[in-house]
């Protein structure tokens, strides 16, 4: 009876863990992570094509390595789109915060001049001033570089606010809480002006 003839135990490449790493990396760099993973990819691709050319053939994956190496190049490659994308993402977001920043400065603005009237009319026999310039010693503090009668939007161009009842009394006027006294002479917050009433308080209104 013949022995059947022995077939001999042929191992195969392990494949290497980096190369795998490689492979897992460029593809999140070409999903979502751009060069955040792009560069990790290429590294351990690098490694990987190394390690599996010096082990004399006992490690494989030359292929994961060489998809890892090739996708994280991809995400260089890529960058500029992602960054045109994010870019368009945040800009509606920092338009928004900074013209709500213009629009709580201005309102503070108001307020200021606001107040400013109330006092001096307390002053005159409830009379309001006739110009800003009665009005100058009765303002706060100023933000430096900056003049309490510009709206933020409008630093450099003519006064933003006038008087509504120049030289009129309050006793004549009506109800405080109703009455304007200082107006806002653009709607420059996206078609909304700022206004302040004879009471102190100030609001944001579409008003013409």
């Amino acid at each position: 009876m013949e022995t059947p003839p022995t077939i001999p135990h042929v191992s195969l490449p392990r494949t290497a863990g980096i190369a795998i790493a490689s492979l897992v990396l460029g593809i999140l760099s070409v999903t979502c992570l751009s060069i955040l993973a792009g560069i990790p990819a290429l590294i351990c691709g690098a490694i990987a094509m190394q390690r599996i050319g010096r082990s004399g053939g006992t490690l494989g994956g030359k292929g994961q390595a060489l998809a890892g190496l090739i996708m994280g190049g991809i995400s260089f490659a890529l960058l500029p789109f992602v960054l045109a994308f994010g870019a368009g993402l945040m800009l509606p977001a920092v338009s928004s915060a900074r013209g709500a920043a213009q629009q709580a400065a201005c309102m503070s603005h108001v307020k200021q001049c606001t107040l400013a009237c109330v006092m001096y009319a307390q002053e005159h026999d409830t009379a309001l001033p006739k110009s800003w310039g009665d009005v100058e010693p009765f303002i706060g503090d100023k933000t430096p570089g900056q003049s309490v009668l510009h709206c933020p939007i409008n630093r450099t161009g003519p006064v933003s606010y006038e008087l509504v009842h120049p030289g009129q009394r309050l006793a004549d006027l009506g109800h405080p809480e109703e009455t304007i006294i200082v107006r806002e002479t653009a709607a420059p917050h996206r078609g909304q002006r700022v206004i302040g009433f004879a009471d102190g308080h100030v609001e944001l209104r579409a008003e013409r």
